[in-house]
């Protein structure tokens, strides 16, 4: 990797970048030139400083909000700090020690082993964690029930054997009754139960209809019903310390916020986000625009995959805000997903499980 001076900048102008990235980390608050000065024992006057602020500026690594304010980091000069001047800081020995742990307590399932790592890493990094199991288990259906809206909207609402809930909402082409949904639904628990959840979206519409009699539905309506029932959702998510946003202030604007919340709210499209990490071996930092899901571009990612049963890839992350301490965030990740790879990989030993809720974030 080239270093600062080979791109463009001075010993000093990479320590007044350093300083400006990790005091707003620590703050949010703007940084002036006396306080990256006193906080980070840069050897100049204040006067040389901001002179070399101007510069950064001019190069687009840092801005400056508000006349007469101090500055803070662009989405170029994050991006440029973590692959050029960033040095990690290695986890201390007692959180290593915390997480070793954890992982060692005995568990029901790996999905209670993928849900404590998210609260692991949440409690680590104080900002919201993610885990993406390298594949879905199997599920068997429990019930599956139709229900009507209006008379063009119909809710799918299945139960697996985990006792997992899932609803589809679905248009449909043309208007059903209540007694056919009921009648459908009967038929398809009579049949499925048991079978595995991907059953539903195999199912033929017109063997369907023949098999419902004088209350058939349109093979178009029950085509619609099938796609509907289709699961594009291939990972399970696992997502733990959303509450930690509410305490920061780079959220503080209520749609900020509110868009945020929802969008963690929605396994399916956090897994979006982190599907194609899998893909990737080292460590991937996303920063504000380079994240192609919209409401995370106000955000920093930091991710990294761990290899689950069969050599699947799963992948662990932190999600925080742009000024999120990445020096620390990318020991922590590679922490988290090399105890995931010991203990759910191929070679993971009989007895490394661990238990719900074990341990206390130091």
């Amino acid at each position: 990797m080239p270093q600062g001076g080979q791109v463009g900048l001075t010993e000093r102008q990479q320590q007044v970048l350093a300083a400006i990235v990790r005091e707003y980390a620590r703050t949010g608050q703007l940084v002036g030139s006396r306080t990256a000065q006193a906080a980070h024992a840069i050897a100049a006057s204040s006067a040389t400083i901001r002179n070399d602020m101007a510069a950064l500026a001019e190069l687009g690594l840092i801005e400056q909000p508000h006349t007469s304010a101090g500055r803070r980091p662009t989405d170029r000069g994050y991006r440029f700090f973590v692959e050029y001047v960033m040095a990690e800081e290695p986890l201390a020995l007692r959180e290593t020690a915390w997480v070793r742990s954890a992982f060692r307590r005995r568990a029901e399932s790996p999905a209670d082993v993928l849900r404590e790592a998210a609260r692991l890493l949440a409690d680590l990094l104080h900002c919201p964690a993610v885990v993406m199991s390298p594949r879905e288990p199997s599920r068997q259906l429990q019930h599956f029930h139709a229900s009507p809206v209006s008379s063009r909207n119909v809710l799918l609402v299945f139960v697996t054997s985990d006792g997992h809930v899932e609803n589809r909402l679905v248009e449909l082409p043309a208007a059903v009754t209540s007694q056919q949904l009921e009648r459908l639904s009967e038929l398809l628990n009579r049949r499925l139960v048991g079978a595995e959840v991907g059953a539903l979206a195999r199912l033929d519409a017109q063997a369907l209809a023949a098999e419902m009699g004088d209350l058939a539905l349109p093979v178009p309506i029950l085509e619609a019903l099938r796609l509907g029932l289709e699961r594009e959702q291939q990972h399970d998510v696992f997502i733990d310390g959303v509450a930690y946003i509410l305490q920061d202030p780079e959220f503080a604007r209520g749609g900020e916020l509110r868009e945020m919340l929802e969008t963690l709210h929605q396994e399916r499209l956090v897994g979006s986000l982190l599907k194609p990490f899998a893909r990737e071996r080292r460590v991937t930092i996303r920063i504000g625009e380079e994240n192609p899901l919209p409401a995370a571009r106000g955000c920093g990612l930091v991710a990294k995959t761990y290899v689950g049963g069969a050599g699947m890839r799963g992948v662990v992350a932190a999600l925080g805000p742009k000024r999120m301490s990445y020096w620390r965030a990318v020991p922590a990740v590679t922490c988290v997903a090399d105890e995931l790879t010991e203990h759910l990989g191929p070679t993971r030993p009989g007895d490394g499980k661990l238990v719900e809720g074990g341990g206390t974030a130091p």
